[in-house]
């Protein structure tokens, strides 16, 4: 009996930690470090990772389960160019294909040997590049190009050892990261003609990750000069230091405009607003985990993967909400009360509780059937909760509001917003 009380408080404490930072831990179903995660739409994604290992959900990661890749390798970067296509690239020479969204890979038509591919990108449906890492000093390794959605490719000198990261903005613009294994010294370097020529434009002593939300704005992070974040404001022919971001380097970035964006770093999920000149740390739960890579379909929906198997996500752009465990009670039944105070202006408070563990969503809709807001979408166990949705974006009139438990409708209200 003991045993069962601490299980279900440690469960409680975790899910807890989680809600607060506004990242909640979903079940991966596997331990190794995932390297990589994409999201076609807010339902089906992918993830690939260390010893061959690829995870698929069809319900917003809810729920994951092993895809078979026929490999052990170490996989590192996936890409789709189609809803169907896409391709996986990783150690050893590695390059898998997919064409029927994912649900088997076989090995690509690709030149064989044993150099490692650390990142793959498609720009449309038919360009794509692979960037290689030859583990040999003094050699030089290659970008591979695709004009004909992968059923061959053409090798483009990089002039390095090796390229860690590549970024493409439209077909021919883009920006790889390479270095020299026999040099302590790593390049941004960017090419304007689809990758036949490369300019180095920024270096460092080590870097991990480059990110361009137009032909302007960029990112990068890595170890040295004292600095770890940097921003381009003119495609890359600068960059500027983040000043007192206290941060460890980045692994991944993702912007949804020009300003918004968020990071997986080694010290946490860190978010900006204003286009990286300030950063924050939204969650730190993990202090022993690196993250590495993450993707956002929307402004407030967004995945993280990392070490040891971690995957978190936000519904709410990794902003904590008013969410609150009003009781240590467990109500008998599912239930949902009335919002108070109702008419309200411009915030009001809506409680609801549920008799067991189950995946908890809260919408608020318009009279048209809209959807205007998503207060909860995440796991919560057993009991009373109370969560405030404020108005002030919305004009007067009359809006419903709706409570799900594992996809079944338990119950909706109305409530009148007078201003």
């Amino acid at each position: 009996m003991k045993l069962i009380i601490i299980i279900v408080l440690l469960s409680l404490f975790s899910n807890n930690v989680f809600s607060q930072s506004g990242w909640i831990q979903q079940t991966s179903g596997i331990t190794s470090k995932i390297n990589a995660v994409y999201f076609e739409n807010s339902q089906t994604g992918w993830s690939v990772g260390d010893s061959g290992k690829i995870i698929k959900t069809i319900n917003g990661g809810n729920n994951w389960y092993l895809i078979n890749s026929g490999t052990f390798k170490n996989l590192n970067s996936l890409s789709f160019n189609s809803s169907n296509n896409a391709f996986i690239v990783g150690d050893s020479g590695i390059v898998l294909n997919t064409t029927n969204g994912g649900n088997n890979w076989n090995y690509s038509n690709f030149p064989n040997h044993n150099y490692f591919f650390n990142a793959v990108v498609f720009v449309n449906d038919s360009i794509g590049y692979i960037g290689e890492h030859r583990m040999i000093f003094f050699s030089i390794s290659k970008v591979f190009k695709t004009s004909n959605g992968g059923d061959s490719w053409d090798s483009l000198s990089s002039e390095a050892s090796f390229v860690k990261a590549i970024y493409f903005i439209n077909p021919v613009i883009g920006w790889i990261i390479q270095g020299y294994n026999a040099v302590g010294v790593q390049h941004i370097s960017k090419t304007i003609d689809g990758g036949l020529n490369w300019t180095i434009q920024f270096s460092n002593s080590s870097l991990n990750t480059v990110f361009f939300y137009n032909i302007l704005n960029g990112w990068t992070s890595g170890y040295g000069s004292g600095f770890n974040v940097y921003k381009s404001t003119n495609g890359g022919s600068n960059w500027i230091p983040c000043l007192f971001c206290g941060l460890n380097p980045v692994h991944s970035f993702f912007f949804t405009d020009s300003v918004k964006g968020w990071g997986a770093s080694e010290d946490g999920i860190i978010h900006t607003t204003n286009a990286g000149t300030n950063w924050i740390v939204q969650n730190s739960s993990h202090p022993l985990v690196t993250y590495n890579s993450i993707y956002f379909n929307d402004s407030l929906t967004g995945w993280v993967v990392g070490d040891s198997g971690i995957i978190l996500k936000t519904t709410t752009g990794g902003v904590l909400t008013n969410f609150t465990n009003t009781s240590t009670e467990i109500p008998d039944k599912y239930f949902l009360s009335q919002n108070y105070p109702n008419p309200f202006n411009p915030s009001t408070n809506l409680e609801f509780g549920i008799s067991k563990l189950g995946f908890v969503s809260l919408k608020v809709y318009n009279v048209l059937g809209s959807e205007i807001k998503t207060l909860v979408n995440e796991n919560k166990p057993a009991g009373n909760y109370e969560v405030e949705f404020d108005g002030s974006h919305l004009s007067s009139g009359i809006y419903f509001y709706s409570l799900l438990i594992d996809g079944n409708a338990i119950d909706t209200k109305r409530m009148i917003l007078f201003k």
